[in-house]
């Protein structure tokens, strides 16, 4: 199973409270066995519904850019709480071992991994860091056409477009410019890892 803890730098925003409200939008919308739950003011903890939910999470959280993140995969004492501050097991130890390693590491995209195997974790954060800084240079508009599209769906252009008030060329052409595409097909990638991973 997988469990993430983030942990916001606070020296990293300006408005500590809109960046609270942009972390708490972006975790909402990940698909959770026990939701995000703050643990303190400077931890704050959350189960993934599997490898695709744990990669959308790391990834949310790296897009904003004032988070140490952490990433834990293990067991868990079954059944799962759903509320994370009572989840317990490995990955919950991994995960606030990967966040303290992540908060001091100096990397420019600090995700850190823990799963018991070194070399993987190691490959793990590389995939991650690299995919973690690819979209962060992504501008406001692209941002803007890409968080309307839903992958796998037919014909969004048009629709966004509309939504938009712009051409569907224009999406199109955003679409191409933010690595959209590309970026689908990393995180399956990243998450058939982190499921072979957990089965290790």
């Amino acid at each position: 199973m997988f469990v993430v803890a983030l942990s916001p730098r606070p020296r990293s925003v300006t408005d500590v409270a809109a960046a609270s409200e942009q972390l708490w939008h972006q975790l909402e919308q990940v698909d959770t066995r026990a939701p995000f739950t703050a643990l303190s003011g400077q931890l704050l903890l959350g189960v993934p519904d599997g490898p695709d939910a744990a990669v959308d999470a790391l990834l949310r959280a790296a897009r904003l850019n004032f988070c140490n993140i952490g990433l834990g995969i293990g067991s868990l004492y079954e059944p799962v709480p759903v509320e994370a501050d009572l989840v317990e097991g490995k990955a919950v130890r991994r995960a606030l071992g990967a966040l303290e390693a992540a908060s001091h590491r100096g990397e420019r995209v600090p995700i850190c991994v823990s799963s018991g195997n070194d070399e993987m974790d190691g490959e793990l954060e590389g995939l991650l860091r690299m995919l973690g800084h690819w979209i962060r240079t992504r501008t406001e508009a692209e941002w803007s056409v890409v968080d309307l599209l839903t992958p796998g769906v037919r014909g969004q252009q048009k629709a966004v477009a509309e939504i938009l008030g712009i051409t569907p060329q224009a999406v199109s052409a955003a679409i191409v410019r933010s690595g959209y595409n590309d970026e689908l097909g990393a995180r399956a990638a990243i998450a058939r890892l982190l499921e072979y991973t957990d089965r290790l």
